[in-house]
């Protein structure tokens, strides 16, 4: 038996194993990671497409350019056949400017495109840069029991690789294994959405046509959902000459069709108008990726972990959520998870209060739901039969405004939530609001100003600031929740204090997801206790001022938190008189 004692081990060396191992190498070279790999050398898995919302993760891997120099396609977007009219209507990164947004959070300003990738590829060059950071890693070791204390603590794992028994023990272990969920299976914490149950059937086609309208150009592609009777398929160029082509499909459709996916998917394509004039002269791989196997399926069950950690143990990537790909979420959230499980052990191994350890990992599990329920929100919405696209625009359009309530068209708010981005509104107003509590220039610092620029429709929108007699009325309860802002580029995490209003249940992490969400300063709970228990507006500032905020912030930016308030639809006054600028 072999024996190994390190700090962290992680299962499973897809692109949350690689991300979480490489960072805690990149921040703490002196912690010894080990990262347990079952595949012998690279391994074919589904989930080509990816989304600009984990380019800045990739950047701070340091592995962005041995990605984009890869030879992948470039991905600017996604074309859609979908909705009652049948037209094709288009999905382009480019339409959103977040230039401003990602830089006043600290985040490399251009995010203009991701890619669509063959897994074995990228994943392997993924796994090799965590090895450059020095990660050992193992291959062919597969995970077989999770090792455990005397208290239930796991303090590591058994795994088998040949015929040799290795244990690794650690003051962490992370489970990166994706959906067969080695941990899960030992602690039971997944909660899966009844409403989405499907599988997906696909192969690789090689010597299919391009046609810009659906898959872009060579250069610039983009992926392609086509809505089909049995369900929807997509079409993704992955390398040159060779197309990912799927079908999303119900269990109890299939079950209805006597459970051939095989002969489901074959109907699909020839029945899609779209689709099959593209295929004329192609053909299915025979062996794609050493695999032996022209079809592959794969399970479709939406789960959210009710717990993403426990003690000695987390969960990151499919291991701990997992969405319908109808937006492609499953390498970003994996990514984003990776990133926030690293910065947080390292954050848990330097803090001594076991009460700030135990907000850490509470909010871990709390980013990993909250990043999930956006794109299953989306999800639902569309297996909820509703064949209007720009009713999907418009709930997109609610999950956008819980992060910033900035008046952007429907359709430009659902490419930012497909596309990943919307976290980083947070990101950059919380810069923004925490640098208000320290620089006395009010004018530099409203909110819209530093994320979109100065934007005068926003401005107008927002009315004007309300008179000292006007009444205040908030209309929703608020829960006040302490939550961590990554550092970009130092693995640090920053405690700071957020307003969630509860216009929906925050039971269920779907309808949270149009909560909104406001980071704050002490100030601005005081003044928000002002607001709510105050007879006036005047009030609400003598609270603030009793809190200790400046004469300057009770000039400006406290103006600018009640706009942004009603903004978010939770604050409204009664008063008799017209409101007027309080300056």
């Amino acid at each position: 038996m072999r024996l190994e004692h390190c700090d962290l081990v992680v299962i499973g060396g897809g692109p949350a194993g690689s991300t979480l191992a490489g960072l805690v190498k990149l921040y703490a070279p002196g912690r010894r990671v080990l990262l347990l790999e079952k595949a012998t050398g690279p391994r074919h898995h589904v989930g080509e497409s990816l989304l600009p919302g984990m380019v800045p993760v990739l950047q701070e891997l340091g592995v962005f350019e041995k990605i984009d120099a890869a030879g992948f396609p470039r991905k600017i977007g996604a074309n859609y056949q979908w909705g009652m009219s049948g037209k094709v209507w288009e999905n382009d990164f480019n339409d959103i400017n977040v230039s401003e947004m990602l830089a006043r959070g600290g985040l490399p300003p251009r995010i203009e495109y991701s890619w669509q990738v063959r897994r074995s590829k990228y994943d392997e060059i993924l796994l090799r840069r965590a090895e450059e950071l020095g990660v050992e890693v193992v291959r062919g070791a597969v995970a077989e029991a999770p090792l455990e204390g005397p208290d239930g603590r796991i303090v590591g794992v058994r795994a088998r690789r040949g015929g040799e028994i290795l244990e690794a023990r650690a003051n962490l272990t992370a489970d990166c294994g994706g959906q067969s969920g080695f941990l899960s299976r030992f602690r039971r914490v997944r909660d899966y959405n009844a409403g989405i149950k499907n599988v997906a059937g696909y192969a690789y086609w090689r010597g299919a046509k391009w046609k810009y309208e659906y898959s872009g150009h060579p250069d610039k592609t983009k992926i392609f959902i086509c809505s089909v009777p049995d369900g929807w398929l997509w079409y993704i160029p992955i390398d040159q000459g060779v197309v990912s082509i799927g079908l999303v499909t119900g269990v109890e459709r299939l079950k209805t069709e006597g459970g051939d996916l095989r002969a489901l998917y074959d109907r699909a394509i020839a029945g899609c108008a779209e689709i099959a004039p593209l295929l004329t002269a192609a053909s299915v791989v025979a062996d794609f990726d050493g695999t032996g196997e022209s079809f592959f399926s794969q399970s479709d069950w939406s789960y959210l972990s009710a717990a993403s950690s426990g003690p000695g143990w987390l969960a990151a990537g499919d291991a701990a959520v997992f969405v319908d790909p109808i937006l492609s979420s499953g390498v970003t959230l994996a990514h984003l998870s990776a990133h926030r499980a690293a910065y947080t052990a390292l954050a848990d191994w330097g803090e001594p209060s076991p009460e700030t350890r135990r907000l850490l990992w509470e909010d871990y599990g709390r980013s990993c739901r909250e990043s999930a329920a956006q794109f299953l929100a989306l999800a639902l919405f569309w297996y909820g039969q509703d064949r209007h696209a720009p009713n999907w625009w418009r709930k997109a359009s609610e999950v956008q405004r819980a992060w910033l309530p900035a008046q952007m068209g429907d359709q430009t708010a659902f490419i930012t939530v497909s596309a990943g981005l919307t976290r980083y509104y947070e990101r950059a107003l919380s810069a923004a609001r925490l640098l208000e509590a320290g620089v006395p220039d009010p004018q530099e610092y409203p909110f819209y100003v530093s994320v979109l620029g100065r934007d005068k429709a926003l401005e107008s929108r927002a009315g004007a600031a309300p008179a000292r007699t006007a009444r205040p009325r908030l209309l929703f309860a608020r829960a006040v929740e302490t939550v961590f802002l990554p550092r970009p580029g130092e693995g640090r995490l920053q405690p700071v204090l957020r307003v969630r209003f509860l216009k929906s249940g925050s039971s269920d992490p779907v309808a949270d997801a149009a909560n909104p969400r406001l980071i704050v300063t002490r100030w601005h709970l005081a003044f928000l206790d002002g607001l709510e228990h105050g007879p006036d507006y005047a009030a609400a500032l003598a609270a603030a001022a009793a809190a200790g905020a400046p004469e300057w912030w009770l000039k400006g930016p406290a103006d600018w938190f009640v706009r942004e308030l009603s903004l978010h639809g939770v604050l409204v006054f009664d008063s008799e008189r017209p409101a007027e600028a309080s300056r």
